[in-house]
């Protein structure tokens, strides 16, 4: 009898674990994380000239990462001529490292 009280409680205990493991990670989607992390859409991080297009315009800009971030301000694509205020290819805002790109946000909205 001792036996199956200990078998049920190490049971309860691996459910626990479990449990609190698959907790740990969660994946969200653009909105969800801007949600998050309280982050402004104004300035040049693309979501405000791009809500309203001019069409007498020829630019082309490509939006890369997590935070749609362009590459006419943020990054080198080596596609169009940029500020690279982030000083970083646009191909670092891809990866899944999401550190460098909060940095990044961070730099641009510091010159806003």
């Amino acid at each position: 009898m001792k036996s199956v009280n200990t078998v049920k409680m190490l049971l309860a205990f691996v459910l626990a674990l479990l449990v609190c493991s698959v907790t740990e990670g969660r994946i969200m989607n653009k909105c969800e994380l801007k949600a998050k992390l309280d982050v402004p859409t104004k300035g040049p991080q693309g979501s405000d000239h791009e809500t309203r297009p001019n069409t007498a315009t020829n630019a082309v800009r490509h939006l890369y990462g997590v935070f749609q971030l362009s590459d006419q301000w943020a990054c080198d694509s080596g596609m169009n001529p940029s500020l690279n205020v982030c000083n970083m290819t646009c191909s670092a805002l891809t990866d899944d490292d999401v550190t460098d790109d909060i940095a990044c946000l961070k730099t641009l909205m510091n010159i806003t």
